[in-house]
This record gives C-alpha cells, structure tokens and sequence, in this order.
C-alpha cells in the first residue's frame, strides 16, 4: 500500500508541475503548392518549393472559453515566410468555445540552395483565457512556443565533364576517354548507375555500364572507357550519349540522358603535302619557272598560299592564293623570273595552309635551277643565220646594183 502511495503521491506531483494549457495544437498539415499537373507527391518537399501549411487550434477546456488567439511562425533557414496574412507570419482567432476549433494558414518558400534535411519551424500561440467566477468573468493571458520540423529533400544533378586530350580522336583510331561525374544538385543519388552508347561515326568499345553506388551534394566520380572513331569518319563534332539512372532520397527514380561531344580530327601529316619543280624555262625577255603543290593525304588542305624568292631579280608577283585542294588534287604555279645561262640560282618555295580547325602549317622546299644553256645556243645560232642571210641578201643587191649600173655606162659608152 506504501508503495501505490508513493506513486500517486508521484503522480500528483508531476501533474501538479505540469503547465496545463486550453490550446491544442496539432501537428502541421502542409502541401506542396507546385505548378505540375497530376503531382503524385504533394507532401515532399523540395528545394525551391512553396508550401502551403494549415495549423489546426482547438479549445480543449471543458469549461472555459479562449479569445485573442494568435500564432505567429518564426521562419528558420531554409524558410521563408511568404504574406498571405494582413501581418506577415501572423494569423489570429477571435474567440472559440468550449471544445471548438479553426485553422490557421500560412505559406513558406523553401530556399533553393537546401541539402536534405529536417528543418525547424517556431510556432509561438498567445491567448486569453477567460473564466467566470461569482458572475465575473476573469482574463489570464497564456503564450507558449512549440518546435515542429519539416523534412526537405534535396535533388542530386549531374554535370559531365571530359578531359580535353581524351575527347579528341583520329578517325580509325582507338581512344580513352575519362568521363568526370560531378552532382551539382543538393540531394544524395543512390543506386547510380551509367550507361554510355556510341553513334554512327564513334563508337564505345570499353565498358558501357557503370555502377557508382551513391553520390553526395558536390562530390565527384570519374570513369574509364575507350571510343573508336570509323575509318571514313570527316572532320567534325559527334555525340555519344550518357543515361544517368539514380534513387533520390524521396524514394523516386530519377534518369537523365546528356550527350558528350567528340571531337574528331583528321590529322595533315607532315609529308602529306608534296612540293615539285614542275618547269622552268629561259627566254631573252624572262624566264619561267613553275612550282607544282599536290596533296596526297586524306583531309583536304585550305586557304593555300605559295610564296617563293631566292633571286634577286623576282618581280612583285611572288605571292600567290591557290585555294583549297582536296585529296588527290593538285595545282600549279607559273612565276616569272630573271634567269642567267649557266648559273644555278636557288629558289626557296613556302607553302602555308590551314586544316578544318584553322590550324597553320607551313611546308618548305628549296629547288636549285639552272638554265644549261641548252635552248639558248639554237636560239643565238638562229640570231647568227639571221643576220648573216640579211648580210649575203644586202652584198647580192650591192652587186646586183653596181652590175647594173656598170652595164648602162657600156651602153652610153656604145651609143
């Protein structure tokens, strides 16, 4: 019996501590005041949400009436308190009854930023009890604060990023390429998985599918792979694709598919471009000599220029555009110069060009030339018999002049 004593005595006492308070508060009930037809989820919350909560307020004496009421929510990170109310954060109650109740509304916004988390929500209520003793009605004034929590769950995104070198390739080649995965997003992605397919022009020959496991906010993972690019592959950009599958932390699934841009290069090699000396040739008036550019690589070759010198004697034409040469094509350029027999006369001939990506490259040859003399010596034999018909034709009308006039002095000698 002692002891049941004790324990009521106990009991008592800790009712008797205890503040007891007319207001009853129930937990809040809240919705996700979200733009997107058919939401399957309105009670999730994530960053960047508005959220719309409703506080249920019950009288709970038996016997006492309440007035005034009032609950005001101080907003806590990552919350903000939206005006829905004449005062911001604040909704009153006039008066209930005994054992009647209302509901109050406000609207939080949730801050864009946030990692997944339970977050804290102050709700302070501020009332007058009222209570008739002897025909008068006696005011006591109550206000108490209570702590709820809001759980937000944070989003994971992902950003994809390559290394420079890995993304480029030659076509026929066999490449490796580091994918790097960061999660920009504010939430955990579980169960991640990637798979990589390839295109047309390059394919994935590595691993396909990777398993990460989970990612948090802000952590990186890379992964391994090796892409081929085909043979007939042309200069140029070509996508291969990245689906990314993961759990949130809300329990759905989630995938994303980003594509990765290759870059392919068919690359000029150095002796791919080919400089000849196709002619040359001496007159008196000029001489000629003309410079062969063929390109015998896969990629075409643009924006051609030829410049020569070497003799002092160039004229102001040693500059010259081609253009663009494709595979197996070729041009030649005739340039006039001032040559000497029997001398040979070096001349330096420059090749610039550019490939699809406007890198430069430059080509040099150096030809020497000499005019043998071989063409020159017909051409002064002709000069020499030249003259010399011009010569005999000139002493013939001499002779035939001085012929006739010898013979008309013999006749008037006669007459």
């Amino acid at each position: 019996m002692e002891y049941f004593r004790y324990i009521g005595l106990m009991i008592g006492l800790i009712l008797l501590l205890s503040p007891i308070s007319a207001i009853k508060i129930d937990d809040p009930q809240y919705r996700v005041d979200r733009l997107i037809p058919n939401e399957t989820s309105p009670n999730i919350i994530y960053p960047g949400d508005d959220v719309d909560i409703w506080l249920k307020i019950t009288n709970n004496n038996y016997d006492k009436e309440v007035k005034d009421v009032k609950i005001t929510i101080t907003p806590h990170y990552p919350f903000e308190i939206k005006q829905v109310n004449p005062i911001k954060g604040e909704a009153t109650i006039s008066h209930l009854n005994t054992g009647e109740s209302d509901t109050t509304y406000f609207k939080l916004h949730v801050n864009e930023d946030t990692p997944s988390s339970n977050y804290e929500i102050d709700v302070k209520v501020s009332y007058d009890e009222v209570e008739n003793k002897g025909g008068e009605d006696i005011t006591t004034h109550h206000e108490w604060t209570k702590i709820y929590h809001l759980p937000v769950y944070g989003i994971a995104k992902f950003e994809l990023k390559t290394d420079e070198n890995s993304s480029s390739i030659k076509p026929s080649e066999t490449g490796a390429l580091k994918i790097t995965l960061k999660n920009k997003g504010t939430g955990v992605a579980k169960y991640l998985t990637v798979e990589l397919s390839g295109s047309e022009n390059v394919n994935i020959v590595g691993p396909t599918t990777f398993y990460l496991k989970s990612m948090k906010s802000d952590e990186n993972k890379s992964i391994l792979t090796k892409i081929y690019a085909t043979t007939k592959v042309e200069d140029g950009i070509y996508p291969i694709t990245a689906k990314i599958s993961w759990i949130g932390e809300d329990g759905h699934e989630y995938s994303s598919v980003m594509p990765i841009n290759i870059k392919v290069v068919k690359p000029i090699y150095p002796n791919s471009v080919f400089l000849y000396l196709d002619s040359y040739s001496y007159g008196n008036t000029g001489s000629e000599v003309t410079i062969g550019v063929a390109n015998r690589g896969l990629t075409t070759i643009r924006h051609c220029v030829l410049k020569i010198n070497g003799p002092h004697e160039l004229n102001n034409n040693y500059i010259k555009y081609i253009g663009d040469l494709d595979e197996d094509d070729y041009d030649t350029v005739t340039y006039e110069i001032e040559g000497t027999l029997n001398k040979t006369i070096p001349v330096k001939v420059q090749l610039t060009y550019f490939d699809d990506y406007h890198n430069e490259y430059v080509v040099s040859k150096t030809f020497n030339i000499t005019f043998n003399g071989k063409f020159d010596e017909k051409s002064t034999m002709s000069s020499y018999l030249y003259y010399i018909l011009i010569g005999i034709a000139i002493l013939l009308l001499i002779i035939y002049y001085r012929y006739k006039r010898r013979r008309k002095e013999e006749l008037e000698e006669d007459f």
